[in-house]
């Protein structure tokens, strides 16, 4: 039934644009999808660590971000939300964060991403071209949320990844910029093992696709944040406020 129910909430998302604009009211073209995944990231030591994410995705555009932040935002704009409630939420995203500080819009503005991310104390965006990752499509298959998924394997960001992606849901997105394949990714493993996304939950959407609530946002190039995004991790402490320090207790 949930699988009936999503497919045709797919059909309604893939419906070509005359007919969209016809059907649909705005509040449809808006709802969209969200996949829910577990995040699990495992570092040097072998310890490994569990997060959600969350992609929110139409026929034209997805946003794959921390679901922590997500929810933040949903409380936040809750009408009957307590301050302990929000408070909760912030606490979660500053968790978070440490793991996962990016928001990624995929095919937004088309044919390129949009990344949204911090360099403490700023938030920076910049936007490049869709990764044109050359994957390998195989005949193998297994099932992830009650779906029927195919493998590939591909090359991005310095890393080997093995997906499993769903030809049912006939959209070309992925968890973090792991796109362009002919169904939804599922699955997203690096062959390190550091980085593992598993869907777990695949819903009707419940808030529109926004870009970004974070403000003073200073527009830059993929490449001067990377090398500002190292240069910062090399020395923290370097771009921490004076207020900020002073704040601190061990």
């Amino acid at each position: 039934m949930l699988k009936n129910l999503t497919m045709a909430m797919i059909v309604a998302v893939a419906m070509p644009s005359g007919i969209e604009a016809e059907a649909q009211t705005a509040e449809q073209k808006n709802s969209g999808i969200e996949c829910i995944y577990e995040y699990k990231v495992t570092n040097p030591k072998g310890v490994t660590d569990t997060y959600s994410t969350i992609l929110q995705f139409d026929r034209q555009t997805a946003k794959f971000y921390d679901y922590s932040t997500f929810q933040l935002d949903s409380v936040s704009q809750s009408k009957g939300a307590t301050k302990e409630q929000i408070d909760e939420y912030r606490i979660k995203e500053m968790r978070n964060d440490y793991f996962l500080d990016q928001a990624v819009l995929q095919n937004e503005p088309k044919g390129n991403i949009t990344v949204y991310s911090v360099i403490t104390p700023d938030n920076y965006t910049y936007t490049e071209s869709l990764p044109n990752i050359h994957w390998t499509l195989t005949e193998e298959t297994g099932t992830i949320c009650g779906y029927t998924c195919k493998k590939a394997t591909g090359e991005y960001g310095g890393r080997s990844w093995t997906v499993w992606y769903t030809p049912d849901i006939p959209v070309t997105f992925g968890p973090w910029k792991l796109c362009g394949l002919p169904g939804l990714v599922m699955s997203a493993t690096d062959s390190e093992g550091i980085h593992h996304f598993e869907a777990i939950v695949i819903r009707k959407g419940t808030t529109p696709i926004t870009e970004n609530n974070a403000t003073n946002v200073i527009s830059t190039t993929r490449e001067k944040f990377i090398k500002s995004k190292n240069h910062f991790e090399e020395n923290p402490m370097q771009n921490l406020p004076v207020e900020a320090i002073s704040e601190m207790s061990i």
